[in-house]
């Protein structure tokens, strides 16, 4: 994942990589233009304060992912997509997709009607997409091919030509 180094410190929020939204992505879907595609990237593979590898788990088992979409230009979120994941058990971890409509969009929390219930987290090489009612869904941990000079960043733009690949 990128690694975008945005909070104090260069931290990630509450601490905890897992947590940190480093990318978002909306498009449509080549060939049919009446679906979207949305890539929400978290949790830096290695982190700056402390230096070092984050977690060996890939999301937090007590969070919500959300993304919230306004689809009438009013400010307010009509459509909210949520993912919770299961803490990790025995090198295995599992997703449920969600989807909140009208008021409960609004609020906070993992309310919302099951889309998607126990898919596979892809924590190796091997992809795991899990498929329900027009949607799929892929989480996992996966290489970006981002390369910056973290180091030249952090050292007031002086680059050291030392590239790291998230």
């Amino acid at each position: 994942m990128s690694h975008h180094y945005s909070g104090p410190n260069y931290g990630f929020p509450r601490g905890d990589a897992r947590l940190d939204l480093t990318d978002l992505y909306v498009f449509p879907k080549p060939g049919d233009t009446h679906k979207s595609i949305v890539v929400m990237n978290v949790h830096p593979g290695v982190g700056v304060e402390p230096p070092g590898p984050t977690t060996p788990e890939p999301f937090s088992g007590e969070a919500v992912y959300e993304i919230r979409i306004d689809t009438n230009a009013d400010l307010v979120p009509d459509v909210a997509y949520r993912v919770t994941f299961s803490p990790i058990r025995e090198g295995r971890q599992f997703a449920t997709l969600r989807i909140a409509q009208g008021e409960q969009a609004k609020a906070l929390g993992d309310a919302g009607r099951t889309i998607i219930d126990g898919a596979v987290v892809s924590i190796g090489s091997e992809v795991h997409v899990a498929e329900a009612d027009g949607h799929r869904l892929f989480a996992g941990w996966r290489s970006d091919p981002f390369f910056f000079d973290t180091a030249g960043a952090l050292a007031g733009m002086t680059f050291t030509a030392r590239c790291t690949r998230t």
